[in-house]
């Protein structure tokens, strides 16, 4: 059973991959991109084939402006680009095409956290969904956090991915 998003069935249900890997210099590329957005977050989407169980590919990330802009209706004083961020619809319709002619898939996204950990906030995990690959680059030199996002009892969990990087075909 999958959600229809577009003309793209995301599935749900989907067992946690083993392993995680990333193709050739792109978590390089994606640390220099969402460094470079400082103080604000970076973000970025990540695509792939869907590979199961076994393990989970990222081959190709799709570098993103953060857009967020703050709800009129909502006064959240503390909220700024330096904790949110945002990718433009628009520029997920846009990586969604580009990956469907490949035959790959939005995984997930990745985004910083400038003066923080790796681990999913809480509103990380409200944004996300089941199924969804959620890399975070935290303020320590080479803090990463690989999360898988999957669906429980109490609401969206994530669990910790192991990270490997390949080399690009």
């Amino acid at each position: 059973m999958g959600l229809e998003y577009g003309a793209q069935v995301i599935d749900r249900g989907r067992v946690s991959p083993a392993q995680l890997s990333i193709d050739g210099d792109w978590l390089i590329i994606l640390d220099r991109h969402v460094r470079c957005a400082w103080p604000e977050e970076g973000c970025a989407l990540l695509l792939g084939p869907r590979s199961g169980a076994a393990g989970l590919r990222v081959s190709w990330v799709w570098p993103c402006l953060n857009s967020w802009r703050p709800d009129p209706d909502q006064l959240e004083p503390a909220a700024s680009r330096c904790n949110r961020f945002a990718v433009e619809p628009g520029e997920l319709v846009a990586a969604q095409r580009w990956g469907r002619e490949r035959g790959w898939q939005v995984l997930g996204s990745a985004h910083s956290h400038p003066s923080g950990g790796v681990e999913p906030s809480a509103l990380d995990l409200a944004w996300g969904w089941d199924g969804c690959l959620m890399l975070i680059r935290g303020l320590d030199p080479q803090a990463w956090g690989f999360w898988w996002l999957q669906e429980s009892a109490t609401g969206l969990q994530p669990r910790a991915l192991s990270c490997a990087e390949a080399l690009g075909d």
